[in-house]
């Protein structure tokens, strides 16, 4: 890491100047991989989210929850993607033509610029010529694309089968009786006693961390009577429902679910004398790839395990921040490992 830690030295002092918020992601990123985390949040390299299964989870959520955003975030291409192979070398054309400045360039202004594009990712190089490898990307489909581009800046694209398949999905949800239900799809008026939050933001202190905790909740719903909180998020998956249960574990869902709930008890039961008495319900609204739909509910049980779990999990994402190393994962570099 030392390499690392030399080439951003700047943004590692910058980086610590403000405190900083943890998220899911991020606790799920420093677990994963230290150095990963150090890219994305100290030196802000961060990938950019274009792969369609993740901007059709994005897609969906809005749809459901902020269905009044979607046109403040998101841009609808008419017809296909180019192929991916293709679709990565106009993107990364295009990053270039911002740092220009130049709205009335055109892709083939980028002959040259392709050509290394191309040489990098080895794409058509067994073609002969370099003319021959500008037609491949030179269509008509290629060039209406980066026109879209360039009328896009600060939205993320969509194509049209991604969005109709959202909509039928969002469609799917909200007809299954137990989703509406536990998003109060129904609610009335006289149901004074229910509030209702989406896409909820909460972000707190915490008095016995260095850092502090963050989270978008997909779902809030309080019952004032019941003095229930129900957090309700939702998941798509490329698996089939029945092994939703073992993708918790594979994706750290049980941080996400234990996150939720310390933000949610800050933000609404801290200054309550009753705390005591309420209840916080985690329920993962999970639809697959058949669009089957299921509400995973947790247990007691297995948030009491969690949050067990999750005493560790800030152990270790205090010793990476308060020693500012981001090299090794954990075991490794406190010496745990051994063969």
């Amino acid at each position: 890491m030392t390499q690392m830690t030399l080439n951003g030295s700047d943004e590692l002092e910058k980086f610590y100047q403000n405190k900083f918020y943890f998220s899911y992601s991020g606790l799920n990123k420093l677990l994963f991989s230290p150095a990963m985390f150090y890219k994305h949040y100290i030196l802000n390299e961060r990938e950019d989210s274009t792969d369609p299964h993740l901007v059709g989870g994005r897609v969906l959520h809005c749809l459901l929850f902020e269905p009044e955003t979607y046109d403040d975030n998101f841009i609808t291409m008419p017809g296909k993607y180019p192929t991916d192979s293709q679709r990565k070398i106009i993107d990364n054309i295009f990053k270039q033509h911002l740092t220009l400045g130049n709205n009335s360039l055109s892709l083939e202004d980028y002959s040259q610029d392709i050509l290394t594009e191309l040489l990098t990712a080895n794409l058509y190089q067994s073609l002969k010529t370099d003319q021959q490898r500008l037609d491949k990307i030179l269509t008509q489909e290629n060039k209406d694309y980066f026109d879209f581009l360039k009328a896009s800046l600060d939205k993320t694209v969509v194509d049209q089968p991604t969005l109709e398949s959202c909509k039928e999905q969002v469609e799917i949800l909200k007809q299954n009786s137990d989703v509406r239900s536990l998003l109060q799809l129904d609610r009335t008026e006289e149901d004074t006693h229910i509030e209702v939050f989406n896409e909820l933001q909460i972000k707190i202190e915490h008095k016995k961390l260095p850092f502090g905790l963050n989270g978008f909740l997909d779902n809030v719903v309080i019952d004032n009577d019941t003095k229930t909180i129900f957090i309700n998020d939702l998941k798509t998956t490329g698996k089939s429902i029945q092994d939703f249960p073992d993708s918790v574990e594979y994706y750290k869902y049980w941080i996400q679910a234990v996150i939720y709930i310390i933000l949610a008890t800050d933000k609404f039961l801290k200054d309550k004398s009753d705390k005591e008495a309420w209840n916080i319900q985690v329920t993962f609204i999970v639809i697959d790839k058949y669009n089957l739909v299921y509400p995973f509910q947790v247990s007691e049980e297995s948030i009491s395990e969690w949050k067990s779990r999750f005493k560790e999990v800030l152990k270790i994402a205090t010793w990476h921040y308060t020693n500012k190393k981001y090299d090794l994962p954990y075991d490794l570099a406190v010496g745990n490992v051994k063969l």
